[in-house]
């Protein structure tokens, strides 16, 4: 079987992290190609030095209206059985791409499309159709493609986003080596949050909380794993409030699990989300956690039992809620006890796409809507 995979870019996201795993696993078996429309970014890397051969469009912002005929030129290329397209550009070019060839076409979308403008969600809606199967990562996604962009139901498959037990999972042995390295001590509470640094994911209000909490909890810190946009502007904020010694932009990292390990509690405070992959590998890992109303999040996040959901934006609950956590290390053992118990529910998502990929070459699949 030939797969080929369509993203909008190879930058560090959860979307291509998901793209990246689920390519390298399919490779195992059969002939998998991944075109990014954008330039190579660090995450084709990674797919590189796994062997799974990687290609771009160079798509820049003046050279779109060529991208289709590119794409579709390199679809005819590589003769693929399946097409699986990611993110918003790589699903409506490659439905375009692929119209009339005869491939079967699978979208996951990955992000949130009712923040879309008008003109995004008529063109999604407009194009739709032409997908043999959408793969919503999110319940939440999955009822707004039905509901609101008029999916056909027997067209729309759930399967949630999941993270490698194999790969995020307790360690203390890196969570000492970690918290030693970069000098917290046991009695530092280490809140934590990976995500790029993006207005959607909001990490100027997590600063902001974190500025109030440590104003009664001095032993507090504030650790970012991710890179973005927003940086300078945090930056700027840290240095207007002398937060040098308290929090830590690592930037982007590869070694997320031993990262979590070191911390004591997760903070997502996204004002758009579908169902991110930093926020299961956190409960993998057994962190309680603190999440916005986003997406999928609160589905995942049991108030009072695994951690706290606050409306997104509320900066003086986002506070309180962590206060509340750093002032009881025994609070924290026993929802991070409870994360790990939440944790199972989780499935192997990139198994499950060779069967749904094996299923469509097979015309035997189909989505249960009763």
């Amino acid at each position: 079987m030939k797969i080929l995979y369509i993203i909008t870019s190879t930058d560090v996201g959860g979307a291509e992290k998901a793209l990246a795993e689920l390519a390298a696993f399919t490779a195992k078996e059969h002939t998998v190609k991944v075109l990014s429309l954008k330039p190579l970014g660090p995450v084709a890397r990674e797919l590189q030095e796994a062997g799974v051969e990687v290609a771009s469009l160079n798509m820049q912002w003046y050279s779109q209206t060529r991208i289709i005929q590119k794409l579709s030129a390199a679809v005819e290329a590589f003769r693929p059985d399946i097409v699986h397209a990611m993110l918003y550009r790589g699903i409506e070019y490659a439905r375009t791409a692929c119209a009339g060839k005869g491939i079967k076409l699978i979208t996951t979308p990955h992000f949130d499309l009712s923040k879309k403008n008008f003109a995004l969600r008529w063109a999604d809606r407009l194009l739709k159709d032409l997908d043999t199967l959408t793969v919503a990562e999110s319940f939440s996604t999955a009822r707004y493609l039905v509901e609101k962009q008029k999916y056909q139901k027997n067209k729309v498959y759930l399967l949630p986003n999941g993270a490698d037990e194999k790969a995020f999972y307790p360690d203390a042995s890196a969570r000492a080596a970690m918290r030693k390295k970069y000098g917290y001590t046991p009695d530092n509470a280490v809140f934590i949050s990976v995500a790029r640094l993006a207005p959607v994911k909001d990490p100027l209000t997590l600063l902001q909380a974190f500025r109030n909490v440590l104003r009664s909890f001095p032993f507090t810190r504030l650790v970012y794993v991710g890179d973005g946009a927003e940086r300078e502007k945090l930056e700027a904020f840290i240095r207007q409030n002398k937060l040098e010694q308290t929090v830590l932009l690592a930037g982007e990292q590869t070694n997320i699990n031993d990262w979590l390990n070191m911390a004591d509690v997760f903070v997502l405070p996204s004002v758009e989300e579908s169902l991110p992959l930093a926020l299961l590998e956190a409960l993998r890992v057994g962190l309680p956690c603190v999440v916005s109303d986003a997406g999928d999040m609160p589905l995942w996040v049991e108030h009072g039992k695994n951690g706290f959901v606050f409306k997104k934006g509320d900066l003086t609950l986002l506070s309180c809620l962590m206060a509340e956590l750093a002032d009881s290390p025994e609070r924290r053992a026993e929802m991070g006890r409870y994360s790990l118990t939440l944790a199972k529910r989780m499935t192997d998502t990139s198994k499950q796409y060779q069967s749904i990929y094996q299923q469509l070459i097979n015309n035997s699949f189909h989505v249960k809507t009763a």
